[in-house]
């Protein structure tokens, strides 16, 4: 193997990037490849080796041109460093690289050290001090080999990104007080697919640090990411659902304790999303404006205690509507999905799949139908029904649904929501200022457009105080609520609406 300087080994690593970036993007999305900048490797390195012995061992199983690898090196020496890629060019430049800083170590021993094979299970049977890197991003319907193995998938969700597999699969190569710190999508603190994955964590050990940006850091893609450094052994387990509390601060989310023992929302009510099936069924029955037809609520139409049906436009289908309506009559006729419509068209709240905070209205007589992926909640007594919008109006509820699942939705800081996760919030312990909200989120909704923010505030403010929770939560809320003069809400990326 040919021997260069330290200088000439940096130029080929980033020659060899700007040839990515120059005529090779779209390899490299489809690889899920994106290159990591060094103060982000300095920070995993620092986190990742803390408190390791000086002869400590690392490896990046997913090493590219050695970015980690020769950082590593540094501190511990070539021989310490291991890694795998399937990308043979760039295996040749990260030998080359760790051949600069040490001339004395064998290419042969180099050749043992960062191999060309699949970091999942090339490494079979070893065990590092650290396991560090920016594995590839991809979900299972786009994932190269590496992901494609099935025995580092099995038990984990079908969708789990090849990132969290490697996640996974990287606990069984530390040993104990070692640790794992690999760059993630933010989506793993919270996605239903990556479930398993966390709950694999807390059964090995806990996340110790935590690093996360509300802005992209890698080129090439707008994904944002995190780096949970989980340390195996350590206590007490990290709960698998509550990741999303990790970056709640990065992105001004408050802190907001709640009760644990007053109940939750699926106790009162049923909460249900529709699916495929219902919104191409649907399709053939939406008309505009139909005289005598059923309004169709979509995720756009519904803001807090109020339903915009009939004064914003909105868009179903692949078309965009005044006023969107189901002939329910045809629909009946035709069978296929009488019973689904005979079973939502009751009293019952319905709340937008994603926004700036959980937006929800009451369809009091049950004259509305839900559009994919609005979530209905019927409350089992009817009375219940404006005390669990000033639950789904509650800042401190808001806040924790932020935390909680952060990183699910489509934009960053949005609060997404799904039928379950509806279910699970819980309810305030303090039934007389509950019995209040209830009663102002009734007015609210009920009120003028001029009249209705000063009542959502009053709402946010007493149900602030039914959770007993800091004054925090409701500024929060209060600024992603409030709507600009021009009678629209704030974009999440407008600084303005940050508060």
């Amino acid at each position: 193997m040919a021997r260069r300087d330290d200088e000439d080994d940096r130029r080929s690593s980033d020659a060899y990037e700007r040839h990515l970036a120059d005529h090779e993007r779209d390899r490299r999305r489809a690889q899920g490849s994106f290159y990591t900048p060094p103060d982000l490797v300095a920070w995993i390195l620092d986190h990742a080796l803390a408190g390791a012995p000086p002869e400590a061992t690392v490896l990046d199983p997913a090493c590219g041109t050695g970015h980690f690898l020769v950082a590593a090196a540094r501190r511990l020496g070539v021989r310490a460093v291991h890694g795998s890629d399937l990308d043979p060019e760039a295996v040749r430049i990260a030998r080359e690289r760790l051949a600069a800083i040490d001339p004395t170590v064998p290419d042969a021993d180099l050749e043992r050290q960062v191999v060309v094979a699949d970091g999942l299970t090339a490494w079979a049977g070893r065990t590092f001090d650290a396991v560090v890197g920016n594995p590839p991003f991809l979900g299972q319907l786009r994932r190269r080999s590496a992901g494609q193995n099935e025995e580092h998938r099995r038990g984990l969700g079908a969708y789990t990104d090849t990132s969290a597999v490697f996640l996974h699969r990287s606990l069984d190569l530390v040993g104990p007080g070692g640790a794992v710190a690999l760059v993630q999508p933010l989506s793993v603190l919270a996605a239903r697919d990556a479930g398993a994955v966390r709950t694999a964590v807390a059964g090995r050990g806990a996340v110790t640090d935590f690093w996360c940006s509300d802005r992209p850091v890698f080129d090439g893609t707008p994904v944002l990411t995190c780096v949970p450094v989980v340390r195996v052994g350590a206590e007490p387990p990290t709960d698998p659902g509550a990741w999303g509390r990790l970056a709640a601060p990065t992105f001004d989310i408050p802190a907001v304790a709640l009760p644990g023992d007053t109940g939750v929302i699926g106790d009162l009510a049923d909460c249900t999303a529709d699916f495929r099936d219902q919104f191409y069924g649907l399709a053939p029955f939406v008309r505009e404006g139909l005289d005598g037809g059923t309004p169709l609520i979509t995720t756009g139409l519904i803001d807090p205690a109020e339903s915009r049906w009939g004064r914003t436009s909105t868009r179903f289908a692949g078309t965009t509507y005044d006023a969107p309506a189901v002939d329910l009559a045809a629909l009946r006729a035709d069978g296929g999905l009488a019973r689904w419509a005979d079973a939502r068209l009751v009293p019952k709240l319905l709340v937008a799949g994603q926004g700036r905070v959980v937006e929800a209205v009451a369809d009091v007589r049950g004259e509305w139908l839900p559009s994919v992926p609005v979530v209905s909640v019927v409350p089992r007594a009817v009375g219940d029904l404006w005390r669990l919008l000033a639950v789904l109006l509650a800042p401190p509820v808001v806040a924790h649904a932020a935390a909680r699942y952060l990183g699910t939705g489509l934009t960053p800081g949005s609060v997404k929501v799904s039928a379950r996760q509806v279910a699970a919030l819980p309810l305030p312990a303090d039934e007389v200022a509950w019995a209040e909200g209830a009663r102002l989120a009734e007015r609210a909704q009920a009120a003028s457009d001029a009249g209705r923010p000063e009542l959502l505030a009053a709402t946010g403010r007493v149900m602030t105080a039914a959770y007993d929770a800091a004054p925090e939560a409701f500024g929060w809320w209060s600024a992603r609520v409030a709507r600009r003069p021009d009678g629209k809400r704030p974009p999440l990326s407008d600084p303005a609406a940050a508060g």
